[in-house]
């Protein structure tokens, strides 16, 4: 009896796209499964491999070919460009949608036009063209009727309607954003927790009615020549609330700010507190969810509780393969790489330990998703501008989601991005000795070189660090150090991610001096300084890498709040000593909006 044929394994499809539109009309489609190297034929060309179609039986050329289905050893399906050899895990269109979409609730709010979902007009702010005026309501909030559907809507009423205690908002508002601790707020306001809770709603409200007000601006298409946008993460702290689980909840936000102006264009945590936990795993359970591979859940972009115990033996083993950094900034960036590789999924810069959990109120959302959104989100808040350039954090994650959301800026030469790494915290002696060193190389080649001015001479010495770069890990990025370090960033590295060799050495070094972190570094240092809920914790260990942090949170959901208050507060009404706001210098508003302004908006 001949012996019976091997069964051929099934390879999971990879997810189908999935369309977004946005609050004002316009659509996207999102795809992100597709070869991630900008050098590559394949890069932005999806994969659309049949199940267990053979190479060598597709017609030549035919897009979406150049592509095989497998997995990782962590059982996780991965897409293999077979143009380039790039390795990817498949994600979840739909799962990035559903993120973009939460990143976006705020720009249609319920009050700015009609509410009828099948309405041509739904959620558009108020327009004469659009909208009549329909009388009042009882409370002498006024009605509006849609010219799209007939159906009447009230809007523009007063925003403390209902509200007892209108005049301590004021004051609740400044005590937050100046890192009064919740506790000593109720004491300095005379008001009861409970009270401070719903001014904190509230307040939150008030925030992102006047972050959709202005960023409609951004998203009709502000005209910008260049930007240059710096994008890094930042890590918060949950305290427990229950004595026999004493494990923190670690949230993770990433933020983007323009370069010149300091003006944060998101600031995105991932958790959803949206969401009802022991609902969403009941229904992810009915879906098949805890057995289906990652991409094709119900629930893609969400962490389920089966997950924690397998997130944490991939921790714990990526955890013994990692490579301990040593004292150089090139120690700490081939250490970054080592991690990346050892990570079941390259994308996801998640690790969870057996000392953190999930919250026990609303949904954690898995980071490379909630990443993933944040650049869909600047694409779209940024379509006005000619040319923009990022400055990201040396992490794979943010790569892969800048390079699957600007896909077709990078195709166009539109956009380019850059790995900037710093060095580990210096001490002010240390500064001050690479500061000196800097200065007298500086002095040095301007001597040698008097004709040139103080520019060329920079764009000089970088020319000169271009030519030394050296390449670091899978990907071999080419990685060079900044020659003329600041106070801020003593010492910085730099890898230029889309290049296509067609810019010649001058441009690519001016860009290249232009490289930093600090605007949206500055703003996580702002976080820490001005918001108690927030503050880098000093607490005291205890077993387990368990921690009790003074100050933070108990509630995710009020993390989200305090970190899209202080945006608006920092954007539109915290001056610098140019006595302008982040707001002002990109051009969209033309003075500070006062804490009042945003009260009532």
């Amino acid at each position: 009896m001949s012996a019976r044929s091997p069964t051929k394994p099934t390879l999971p499809k990879v997810p189908p796209a999935a369309e977004f539109r946005f609050p004002d009309g316009s659509a996207r489609v999102i795809q992100v499964n597709f070869c991630k190297n900008p050098r590559c034929a394949n890069y932005g060309v999806p994969a659309s491999l049949a199940k267990y179609a053979r190479r060598s039986k597709a017609a030549p050329g035919l897009p979406g070919t150049d592509y095989r289905v497998g997995g990782s050893g962590a059982g996780l399906p991965v897409l293999q460009c077979l143009l380039c050899g790039e390795s990817l895990p498949i994600k979840s269109n739909a799962g990035v949608a559903e993120e973009l979409a939460r990143l976006c609730g705020h720009l249609g709010e319920p009050d700015s036009g009609c509410r009828n979902e099948d309405c041509p007009f739904f959620n558009v702010p108020l327009n004469a063209e659009l909208h009549n005026a329909f009388g009042k309501t009882a409370q002498g909030t006024p009605r509006y009727q849609c010219k799209g559907c007939g159906r009447t809507f009230s809007a523009g009423g007063r925003s403390t309607l209902r509200q007892r205690l209108t005049h301590k908002n004021h004051e609740v508002f400044m005590t937050l954003v100046n890192k009064v601790p919740m506790s000593r707020i109720c004491e300095v306001c005379d008001i009861s927790p409970q009270t401070l809770y719903r001014k904190l709603d509230f307040i939150h409200r008030q925030a992102l009615k006047v972050a959709a007000t202005q960023e409609r601006k951004l998203m009709d298409g502000a005209l910008f020549r260049r930007l240059y946008v710096a994008v890094d993460r930042q890590d918060y702290a949950v305290n427990w609330t229950a004595r026999k689980d004493k494990r923190n909840v670690v949230l993770r936000a990433i933020g983007s700010a323009d370069v010149a102006s300091g003006f944060v264009f998101g600031m995105h945590l991932n958790f959803d507190g949206r969401l009802d936990g022991p609902e969403v795993e009941a229904d992810a359970m009915k879906a098949g969810d805890y057995t289906a591979p990652l991409p094709h859940r119900r629930y893609a972009r969400l962490w389920l509780m089966p997950d924690y115990t397998r997130a944490v033996q991939e921790s714990a083993d990526r955890a013994a393969k990692r490579l301990r950094a040593g004292g150089t900034l090139g120690d700490d960036i081939v250490a970054r790489y080592a991690d990346a590789e050892a990570r079941a999924d390259v994308e996801s810069p998640e690790s969870i330990l057996s000392s953190e959990s999930f919250p026990k109120a609303g949904m954690q959302v898995r980071n490379e998703y909630t990443m993933y959104a944040h650049f869909y989100w600047l694409r779209q808040m940024l379509r006005g501008a000619e040319k923009i350039r990022f400055f990201m954090d040396q992490e794979s994650g943010i790569r892969a989601a800048y390079l699957a959301a600007f896909e077709q800026e990078v195709h166009e030469r539109r956009s380019d991005a850059f790995y900037v790494r710093l060095g580990k915290e210096m001490t002010v002696d240390e500064k001050r000795k690479v500061l000196r060193e800097s200065r007298a190389r500086f002095g040095e080649v301007k001597d040698a070189n008097p004709e040139l001015t103080d520019f060329q001479v920079e764009v000089l010495m970088m020319k000169k660090e271009m030519a030394r770069a050296a390449s670091f890990g899978k990907w071999s990025d080419k990685w060079l150090v900044h020659p003329l370090p600041n106070a801020s960033e003593p010492l910085k590295a730099m890898c230029y991610l889309t290049d296509f060799g067609d810019y010649d050495e001058d441009h690519l070094a001016r860009l290249l001096l232009r490289c930093t972190l600090h605007p949206i570094d500055r703003f996580f240092m702002l976080i820490r300084r001005r918001l108690s809920l927030l503050e880098r914790p000093i607490g005291t260990s205890s077993k387990a890498g368990r921690t009790w942090y003074g100050y933070s949170a108990y509630q995710p959901a009020n993390i989200e709040k305090v970190l899209e208050i202080f945006r608006v507060f920092y954007n539109y009404t915290l001056e610098g000593k140019d006595a302008r706001t982040p707001a002002m210098r990109l051009g969209i508003t033309d003075r500070p909006l006062s804490v009042s302004d945003i009260l009532a908006a």
